[in-house]
């Protein structure tokens, strides 16, 4: 107990500090799910990158493969626990014990110009946090998926609409990562009719910065030389994809490879399930989990393709986001291959970023593979890679966000 206090109170040092300065940096207290987790990494350093302080008050997932340890947070960081993916009642228990550790750090909190909270129960710590500190920190909701239980049909899902619902009614801005998750979802199911911010899942300028070598753009696999490469990279949770994958590496033999790099979804594709994939087909391997951005660069230039399909939630989520892998392949010149009739495929067919193959898409993309001549296929990447950097790096979407955070509560 006593290390513990001793820990709150260097984490204290930094916020007297300022106070004793006077310092007029605005500041954010963010609320995050995963410290260790990209998109979350991600966004504080771009916040910091636009002149603002950052105090983190984040959980940790207890779910990354040892090839890499979880990275340390660069900015200060009140630790919340361990939580796990998709556990819901877990969360509720680990949420309620935070509520303390949270309120430690109350003149954090109150001297906050904005609260920013990543998911839904993120958003109601940190909603909770504002009423009981006092604060009038401006209440910022940030959502990158639509998460299933909110979908559900029968009482479960109502009351979990009905419990974003009152948080939606607090927040003074919802961000959302594509339009799509207002126009079907946040308009005509919750009924919001408040404030929202567009901020895609782009390359930060920060990250470009911080690490040029990992965004460098050096030699390509080259098409023609040898089986077609196709990556799937990420999270890996789509059941459907890894059985789309493997027909597909069954019908075309030798003329494909399916590299799978990223960490594992045990909740939606087990271990066991995936070895056996990966037994029967030798044209399919995993790569394990890798480091974003660092290695970006050695990923995407080694694959033909980017797999950006995602079934999870058909017909709902998974029809309506715009995935990371859209802009970092696009970035690098990769080709995606997504389903038509979604907002990726939208995005990609209007942008002329890969293919956007319909249904049924394993005959789609093994027709694909089967008549794409390589003079081709070099036509459309070096097209790729003259696209504008604002298609796939931020192009100020961050810093107009933060000119409406800093705007009076």
């Amino acid at each position: 107990m006593r290390a513990e206090l001793v820990r709150d109170e260097a984490l204290l040092a930094p916020e007297r500090q300022s106070e004793a300065q006077g310092g007029d940096a605005p500041s954010v207290a963010f609320f995050g799910h995963d410290a260790n987790e990209s998109t979350v990494r991600k966004r504080i350093a771009s916040f910091e990158a636009e002149g603002w302080t950052v105090r983190g008050f984040t959980f940790a997932r207890s779910r990354y493969e040892t090839r890499h340890a979880p990275q340390q947070p660069f900015w200060p960081n009140v630790p919340l626990g361990q939580t796990q993916d998709r556990n819901y009642p877990r969360r509720m228990k680990a949420l309620a014990a935070a509520v303390p550790r949270v309120l430690r750090h109350a003149p954090a909190i109150r001297s906050a110009r904005a609260i920013y909270a990543r998911n839904m129960d993120m958003m109601a710590l940190a909603a909770l946090a504002r009423r009981l500190t006092g604060s009038r920190a401006r209440l910022v909701y940030e959502v990158l998926d639509v998460q299933r239980p909110l979908l559900r049909k029968g009482a479960a899902g109502a009351a979990m609409r009905m419990a974003e619902r009152r948080l939606l009614a607090e927040a003074d801005l919802l961000v959302v990562s594509a339009p799509e998750f207002v126009e079907r979802y946040f308009d005509p199911v919750q009924g919001y009719r408040g404030p929202w911010h567009l901020l895609e899942n782009k390359l930060a300028p920060a990250q470009l910065q911080a690490q040029p070598d990992a965004f460098a753009r050096g030699p390509r696999l080259a098409a023609g030389a040898g089986p077609w490469v196709i990556g799937w990279f990420g999270v890996l949770r789509c059941a459907r994809s890894l059985a789309l994958l493997e027909r597909i590496a069954e019908r075309l033999g030798d003329r494909v490879r399916v590299v799978l790099r990223g960490r594992l979804s045990e909740e939606d594709i087990s271990r066991d399930a995936l070895g056996d994939v990966l037994r029967r087909r030798n044209n399919i391997h995993y790569d394990g989990p890798y480091a974003s951005p660092a290695d970006l660069a050695g990923i995407y230039g080694g694959v033909h393709f980017s797999w950006s399909v995602d079934y999870i939630d058909a017909g709902a989520n998974s029809d309506w986001l715009l995935p990371n892998r859209i802009y970092e392949g696009g970035f690098f010149g990769t080709p995606a291959i997504a389903r038509g009739g979604t907002a990726t495929g939208r995005m990609i067919a209007e942008n002329g970023l890969g293919h956007a193959l319909p249904e049924p898409l394993e005959d789609s993309v093994c027709n694909l593979l089967r008549t794409l001549e390589p003079a081709e296929y070099e036509r459309q990447r070096q097209e790729i890679r003259a696209k504008p950097r604002s298609l796939f790096v931020d192009d100020g979407q961050v810093a107009a966000l933060m000119a409406r955070m800093a705007g009076a509560a």
